[in-house]
């Protein structure tokens, strides 16, 4: 289905906020996303970053990427499956950690898109192998954490 007039196909807009996460272009990310967006994270109460968030605290989820994965976090799109404004997406991320552990997990996202904005997302993922490597310790001697704030939020902006 066609974006509209003067916008990208949904696909399309989906398509390009994922190359624009691998290449660590979260200022582009953003700017794909509506002011109101809302974002779910599978498994609220059971690990930080599980739960529903701002389109702001987005760029909070961002930040602990890049701090975490200095060499990016590359999302491959494997699948995606469009109708109306929704689109399913089937990916596979690879990054490793600048404490040299790798981070690879699979997810199912569901996303919302409406005027060449994204609107809602949602996220499956292997929560307990995202939270060792994204919320745990960094084995860096730092004692960095992400955990200790709904989405590891301090200190990121």
């Amino acid at each position: 289905m066609a974006g509209g007039a003067n916008h990208p196909s949904p696909e399309a807009v989906i398509l390009g906020y994922f190359e624009d996460i691998s290449a660590k272009r979260f200022a582009a990310a953003r700017a794909r996303i509506a002011d109101d967006a809302t974002w779910w994270v599978v498994g609220e109460g059971r690990w930080p970053l599980g739960g529903t968030y701002s389109n702001r605290e987005l760029g909070k989820l961002f930040g602990i990427v890049d701090e975490r994965f200095p060499e990016g976090l590359q999302i491959t799109v494997q699948r995606t499956t469009s109708e109306g404004d929704r689109v399913v997406v089937e990916a596979e991320s690879h990054g490793i950690r600048r404490d040299g552990r790798s981070y690879n997990n699979n997810y199912v996202f569901i996303f919302i898109v409406r005027d060449g904005l994204i609107r809602h997302r949602r996220e499956y993922c292997d929560m307990f192998h995202a939270d060792d490597l994204l919320c745990g310790s960094i084995g860096d001697g730092s004692g960095a954490t992400a955990s200790d704030s709904k989405a590891g939020t301090q200190g990121y902006a």
